[in-house]
């Protein structure tokens, strides 16, 4: 018995694996047959309860006409249906929607009031039907109550008046009467489909006089007109009782349906229940039906923008015309067929795909092409969203890389354009000067009447303009040297506290040194610290920021060298309070001929290209230098790796 569980089991699961599309979908079909039966059973229902209703009512008025008809006594619906909707039509038609009660003076209405008659062939409906109408604006009014026109006119502001003396006077004259004081509500909109405009600005009275008699003249017109009444609705009776068992008929069928679809909604619930969930979606997602479905999606969005165009317009045109197919086939009956299910499923296929597709693929291709206008135009700095259907997002990635790399190029080539114009008035500056100099000197010692005492000094200052111009150039080879790539670096175990001790003792003895009385204080975390660096190119790198903090360091402070520990190596920091304002690019002040002092004042040697070395130096050891400020506060950070 286990065994054959097991084995039924096993068959259950494969067959899930097989069909666990349609098991997960077919409970939403259901779902969707299911409440189209229910809403159609409800239809029929009212249809039922409403048609029962109007037989109702047209029973008692056929009973009241036959159990009447030899005294010719008219029920009150009878009366209101075919004498005052009648009367009231007539009065609008012939004083133009009641417009001329607004229009015309109290007395040309009382005129046109007993010229106009209503009537139904040779049957007059005056004595039957007596009104009054009233225009709650004007307070005039028509009636065919004509003995009581004065007193009409003389209580007219309070029969104007919702539930005032108009309603008292009608019940105490009336057997049957209907008032009402908004035209919307009037025997013609209730019985016609007649309307009038501001229908709320008028108050309506109709009822039958109590002492009215039938007189020998209308009595056989009266009798012909409850025959027909009669004769009317036992037809309206027939039609409405064999309209009433179709229904009833529909209603079994329908219900019958409805228990079957929810039995198999039942069924399939406790199916999805003991298969699991979890299991179904799995199988869904690895099903052929599932894998199709996603195939055709991403062919979709590889395909051209044709394709997709008339794959849309086809998805369209087949949508219009099952559409149109639903409405003449099916759109009076309240029982799908399967025909009907099966292009409604199509629909929700395009609805739910094709056409959601197309949309997004057009309005990605619309912000594309704004997308592509707008960094034409100039805004550089536009980049297109990357989302959407594949081959758009490829063009977008591919603008953007455009738009990116024309940017930087621009950048750059501005930026290039800005170098060698300050680089050749740089240059120009830092050679012109000390050569100069040179002329003016060598000129000054050609002259016959200068003193040996001049001459040395003279030469002292020639030789010392020299050796800055012949500074100036070596620093120029040496930064052609390192951006060309051909410097070789001889690296040894190199002390780094050692080197910095070095390099900071070699300029305590100089003229800036003393003239400043600067003081500097190293600090490191620990006294050796052993790395694998070129010492001659790292000592031109510290004597660069040493010397770079003698000529901007204020003067009377202090300098504070200190080494600490980085994640992968070492930080060395310089720090220096400024003599002048810091208000220099960090970035820039790395670029050759530089200077912090960007008027160059000859009082601050320099020729802009020790930093520029320095942090070349430090990149070719695979290191990193910057700058950084606080105030007045200065720092050069170098950062080295082991």
């Amino acid at each position: 018995m286990d065994t054959k569980s097991k084995s039924d089991e096993k068959k259950l699961f494969k067959f899930s694996k097989i069909l666990s599309p349609f098991i997960l979908i077919f409970p939403l079909i259901l779902l969707l047959l299911l409440y189209g039966f229910i809403s159609s059973l409800h239809r029929t229902y009212n249809t039922i309860q409403n048609t029962t209703s109007s037989l109702d009512d047209m029973t008692r008025q056929l009973s009241s006409i036959e159990d009447g008809n030899d005294n010719l006594s008219i029920s009150y619906d009878l009366w209101i249906k075919e004498f005052a909707t009648n009367t009231n039509i007539d009065i609008y038609k012939n004083f133009n929607d009641l417009s001329l009660l607004s229009q015309k003076s109290q007395s040309e209405l009382n005129d046109l009031s007993k010229k106009f008659s209503s009537n139904n062939e040779d049957f007059l409906y005056n004595n039957l039907v007596k009104y009054i109408i009233i225009d709650k604006s004007s307070k005039t009014f028509i009636t065919n109550d004509f003995e009581n026109i004065s007193s009409i006119s003389q209580n007219i502001n309070s029969y104007s008046i919702e539930n005032g003396n108009l309603f008292n006077y009608i019940h105490s004259m009336a057997q049957w009467y209907y008032i009402t004081y908004d035209s919307r509500t009037s025997p013609t909109a209730k019985y016609s489909t007649y309307s009038i405009m501001n229908a709320n600005n008028y108050v309506e009275a109709y009822w039958l006089p109590k002492e009215y008699k039938l007189t020998d003249e209308s009595k056989p017109i009266l009798s012909k007109l409850l025959d027909d009444t009669s004769n009317n609705i036992k037809k309206s009776i027939s039609v409405n009782e064999s309209f009433l068992n179709s229904k009833k008929d529909s209603l079994r069928f329908l219900i019958i349906v409805a228990v079957i679809l929810g039995l198999l909604f039942i069924a399939n619930i406790f199916i999805i229940y003991k298969i699991g969930i979890r299991n179904l979606i799995n199988n869904l997602k690895s099903s052929y039906i599932f894998r199709s479905f996603k195939a055709i999606k991403l062919s979709f969005q590889k395909r051209s923008t044709l394709f997709k165009l008339t794959l849309f317009i086809i998805s369209m045109c087949a949508n219009f015309s099952i559409i149109l197919i639903l409405y003449i086939g099916y759109g009076y009956r309240y029982i799908p067929s399967p025909l009907a299910l099966l292009s409604l499923i199509v629909i929700l296929f395009n609805f739910i795909s094709v056409i959601p597709d197309f949309i997004k693929f057009c309005k990605y291709l619309d912000l594309i092409i704004k997308g592509a206008d707008k960094i034409t135009s100039g805004n550089l700095d536009y980049m297109i969203e990357e989302k959407g259907d594949k081959k758009l997002l490829s063009l977008a990635e591919n603008i953007n890389k455009i738009n990116k790399g024309f940017k930087v190029s621009i950048e750059e080539q501005i930026k290039n354009e800005k170098m060698k114009s300050e680089l050749v008035a740089n240059v120009s500056h830092d050679l012109k000067t000390p050569l100069t100099s040179i002329i003016n000197y060598t000129d000054i010692l050609l002259r016959d009447d200068i003193t040996e005492e001049k001459q040395t000094e003279y030469l002292n200052i020639l030789n010392k303009k020299s050796l800055k111009l012949k500074t100036l150039i070596e620093d120029l080879f040496e930064v052609s040297k390192i951006n060309s790539g051909k410097v070789d670096l001889n690296k040894t175990n190199v002390d780094i506290v050692e080197l910095l001790n070095q390099s900071i003792a070699e300029y305590s003895d100089t003229e800036i040194y003393s003239s400043k009385n600067l003081t500097f204080l190293l600090k490191s975390f620990e006294p050796i610290i052993e790395m694998n660096l070129d010492g001659n190119r790292m000592s031109r790198v510290f004597e660069n920021l040493i010397n770079n903090t003698l000529k901007y360091s204020l003067k009377d402070s202090r300098v504070f060298v200190e080494i600490e520990p980085s994640k992968n190596g070492i930080k060395i920091f310089f720090k220096n309070t400024s003599s002048i304002h810091l208000d220099f690019d960090k970035e820039e002040i790395f670029e050759r001929f530089s200077r912090g002092d960007k008027s160059r004042n000859s009082n601050i040697e320099g020729n802009g290209l020790g930093l520029a070395i320095a942090k070349s130096i430090v990149e070719l050891h695979g290191g990193i230098m910057y700058i950084d400020f606080d105030g007045d506060l200065f720092k050069a950070i170098i950062e080295l790796h082991y």
